[in-house]
């Protein structure tokens, strides 16, 4: 996390948005905020709170890291953690650098 807070906060101003989504369901909603409270997450984190979305992505481990570019097409996903910043950077460059 504390890596794609760096990439999101180097990237924003070109267009990057991050969404974090907790698996709410497997968890406390308040585990979720003293987390983000912890690693000092500036974007955004929804809460899942039924199931319904991690079952319409089909995760099947977390953490997963979904990269969409700017038509809302899934173009990788990234399955368990940690990235490093200089991955994360890579696949932003790309997605970034697409004309829209």
């Amino acid at each position: 996390m504390p890596a794609l807070q760096q990439v999101y906060e180097n990237n924003r101003d070109r267009g990057l948005e991050v969404l974090a989504v907790n698996i709410t369901y497997q968890d406390r909603e308040t585990n979720a905020r003293a987390f983000a409270d912890e690693m000092g997450l500036s974007f955004p984190i929804l809460l899942e709170r039924t199931g319904e979305k991690a079952r319409g992505y089909q995760l099947r481990a977390m953490p997963s890291t979904f990269f969409i570019d700017r038509e809302g097409v899934i173009r990788r996903v990234i399955l368990g953690g940690p990235m490093s910043e200089a991955t994360l950077q890579t696949v932003v460059e790309e997605l970034l650098g697409e004309v829209p």
